[in-house]
């Protein structure tokens, strides 16, 4: 029964809403187009020493996204929309709000439905663009997620400006965050529940540019969490063109810094820190990475070094709903992170990691494989001078396949495997930021796409 009432909802919301809206989006020049994300998760894990909380969780859901396009009026006013639908199809173990929102029950919801993207976007030539609204965000400090059932998405202002076709200047100022399992604007905060402790971040803004010119590119951006956080970001990269190959090397220098007075204890939940008193954090955070393209092969290597906890979360959400944080996972830009888990950017760690990927198209067309091994060393506690010392390791695999013959259809089985141990650990001695000593996770995705 409940199996049956999960298939009627989700026919209804295509029958009832997509239909009608292809029919009229064939007229005038606008654009329609469905996506639809089956994602199906297996998670355990074990919390760092302090804890040793074990946690294991199933979840399986349906997400359905309609996204209209329509044209520039006049060649410079237009409107976009999407349309974000999850169903929950199964789930078990631990509520987490990985793909739904955990309800006051504590139990994972149903489903949600929201209205993701509504953007009013006014552009003056090519020179210049405006939206204005609901919207997806892609930049090097914050970018929108696409591995849940559906992105999660900012509504306010951006910007960008293109004075030559080789440079651009990009700006936004957002004020509310609908995250990837709600269906919910919300104000941002910071991971603060303490009573009587101010945890509001009123806006987070963006200022960068890039320029590409041939074999160079360079992006730079500033991100402001208003009273919070401050973190900029530069990377450089340059691509040498082989006899049939390509080698692109790049680098970057990235850092965050505490912003006023909403950066206290516990309000990053991997600060090394007690209490709800005001600290301190600046982290630099450098990066050298290679990437090399020979036939089907793609091979990779990139090390990262770290002065101070760099902070990849630029905010939280309900942070104090049903006790519960629905964070931002953040947009970590170092190739020497986990694509999902644990950030590798601790104080003091250093970090290397090796990639090895192939397209078997020779043999079995639309397959592809990759490989990916994560060690840091030499991590160390963030607001606290003592003899604790992290290590940590990751592994990857990713299998996608696309179907050949069904277009924009394609399957993809992800594994992730992670542990990590302090020496000379002790209740006060310890590396927060290594927030789990053992982590599995299974990922498969079923994702398709149809243009109307």
């Amino acid at each position: 029964m409940e199996y049956g009432f999960k298939t009627s909802l989700l026919a209804s919301l295509v029958a009832g809403l997509f239909v009608p809206a292809a029919a009229w989006a064939l007229e005038g020049g606008h654009e329609l187009e469905l996506v639809a994300k089956t994602v199906y998760w297996n998670d355990k894990s074990v919390a760092n020493q302090a804890t040793a909380t074990a946690v294991s969780y199933q979840q399986a859901a349906q997400g359905l996204q309609l996204n209209y396009k329509s044209p520039f009026v006049s060649d410079w006013i237009g409107f976009d929309a999407s349309l974000y639908g999850v169903v929950k199809l199964s789930d078990s173990g631990t509520p987490t709000t990985s793909l739904l929102e955990v309800g006051n029950n504590g139990k994972l919801a149903d489903s949600s439905l929201a209205l993701g993207r509504a953007v009013i976007k006014m552009k003056f030539n090519d020179f210049a663009q405006i939206d204005l609204g609901r919207q997806l965000q892609n930049g090097l400090l914050l970018k929108s997620s696409g591995t849940r059932a559906v992105p999660d998405t900012f509504s306010g202002i951006s910007g960008s400006l293109r004075p030559s076709t080789s440079t651009k200047i990009y700006g936004a100022v957002y004020d509310q965050w609908r995250a990837r399992s709600s269906a919910d604007f919300e104000k941002f905060r910071t991971e603060s529940t303490a009573a009587g402790v101010p945890n509001a971040i009123e806006s987070i803004s963006i200022l960068g540019g890039s320029y590409t010119q041939g074999p160079i590119a360079i992006t730079a951006e500033f991100l402001n969490a208003k009273d919070y956080l401050n973190k900029y970001g530069v990377v450089g990269a340059y691509t040498i063109p082989l006899e049939k190959d390509a080698l692109k090397l790049s680098a970057g220098l990235f850092n965050s810094k505490d912003a006023g007075r909403l950066f206290v204890c516990g309000a990053e939940k991997e600060l090394d820190c007690t209490g709800t008193g005001a600290v301190s954090n600046n982290a630099t955070g450098i990066y050298l990475d290679a990437d090399w393209k020979l036939a089907n092969w793609t091979l990779g290597a990139a090390v990262s070094k770290f002065d101070g906890l760099w902070i990849e979360d630029n905010f939280a959400a309900n942070a104090v709903k049903t006790g519960s944080l629905n964070q931002d996972h953040g947009t970590n830009p170092f190739p020497t992170s986990s694509a999902l888990g644990p950030d590798f950017a601790n104080n003091g760690e250093s970090v290397w990691s090796a990639r090895l990927a192939y397209n078997w198209k020779s043999y079995i067309a639309g397959l592809s494989t990759a490989l990916k091994y994560v060690n840091g060393t030499g991590a160390k506690s963030s607001n606290r001078t003592n003899t604790a010392v992290g290590n940590e390791t990751y592994r990857e695999l990713t299998v996608k396949y696309e179907v050949p013959a069904v277009k924009n259809l394609s399957v993809s089985y992800i594994y992730g495997s992670y542990s990590s141990g302090v020496d000379n650990y002790t209740a006060n001695a310890n590396v927060k930021g290594m927030t789990r000593s053992s982590w599995e996770n299974d990922r498969l995705y079923i994702d398709y796409s149809y243009k109307f």
